[in-house]
């Protein structure tokens, strides 16, 4: 396939369906990454999350999803947005990549928007599968492939342009288009992250233990309360945690986003930069919770967990005055 092609594509990536950055590779991966991630889970580091143990050969075969599947496109959103200033009253620090819309749905738009142009321009007989994190595909592996990116020791893929404030997405095509090289870059001896992390959860090798991060306590476990031994280390945190990517070197320029709908806000459905435990724990119903953080990525914790984030936010805050 001509390289005009491929750089039409990019162009229209980037400028038209407004991603950040774009790179594209074959639609293969070395065996390694099936490995690793076989490994992770096996070793029961995934913790609760079961989806990761589904449809494992297909996360590094796009050829499973499509099948006649010959490049696969990477991209890649801005996402960083400054912290506001810790309001008096009672809140639960937010993730800076929670602070707006959900990134899915704005997400999904750009590539609804890619997938059309590169059906029309590819001509008769192309074909596209786009997924942005919920789909069965190893994004980091085939962005760095793509050449965006290299897995930081915090597990995040770290870009020239913008650290690893990034949210991925990835589309897949029968096209043969031309591939970048890979990203070489690399953490070297820098291990800033692991010594921060509060709770022991990077184990310094590029993975982590899902089970100790602060982001899957307040996210992704359904458990009624945190286990007692890493409840001080979650501190502020009532949903997600930005410690691994606030200390990274590679972030310590970082761009505010050009994507509105990332943006905090001090009304309305998005969340802003910090939890208001007050309004949350007035909240009575699932109704009206869900009703407040409307098109919000906190919606995926529900009402019980946050409930359950704001009562170690708050008995931590306890414990440190009382020191």
């Amino acid at each position: 396939m001509s390289q005009s092609l491929t750089g039409k594509i990019k162009s229209f990536a980037l400028n038209e369906a407004s991603f950040d950055l774009v790179g594209i590779s074959a639609a293969s991966l070395s065996p390694r990454h099936e490995r690793a991630v076989e490994s992770w889970v096996s070793e029961g580091r995934a913790g609760t999350m079961a989806y990761m143990e589904r449809d494992p050969q297909r996360r590094a075969h796009p050829e499973l999803s499509l099948a006649s599947a010959r490049s696969v496109i990477s991209l890649a959103v801005n996402y960083f947005h400054p912290e506001d200033p810790k309001p008096a009253k009672p809140a639960g620090k937010i993730a800076k990549y929670a602070y707006g819309r959900d990134y899915h749905k704005v997400i999904e738009k750009k590539l609804k928007i890619l997938s059309k142009f590169i059906l029309e321009i590819g001509g008769e007989g192309t074909e596209v599968k786009s997924y942005v994190d919920t789909g069965p595909i190893l994004e980091k592996a085939f962005a760095q492939e793509a050449g965006l990116g290299f897995f930081g020791k915090n597990t995040n893929l770290i870009t020239r342009n913008f650290g690893s404030w990034v949210f991925l997405a990835s589309l897949i095509t029968n096209l043969e288009l031309e591939a970048d090289a890979p990203h070489t870059g690399g953490c070297g001896s820098c291990r800033i992250c692991i010594d921060a992390c509060p709770t022991d959860a990077l184990l310094g090798d590029g993975s982590l233990d899902a089970r100790r991060c602060i982001s899957y306590l307040t996210i992704e476990t359904k458990d009624a309360e945190h286990p007692k031994e890493l409840q001080a280390g979650i501190g502020e945190w009532a949903f997600g945690c930005d410690i691994c990517q606030d200390v990274c070197p590679y972030n310590f320029r970082a761009k505010t986003t050009r994507h509105e709908e990332l943006y905090p806000a001090l009304t309305g459905t998005r969340a802003g930069t910090w939890l208001d435990l007050e309004r949350l724990e007035n909240m009575k119903t699932d109704e009206e919770f869900q009703s407040a953080f409307q098109g919000s990525p906190l919606r995926r914790s529900k009402r019980s967990g946050l409930l359950r984030n704001a009562r170690t936010v708050r008995t931590n805050a306890e414990n440190h005055l009382s020191r």
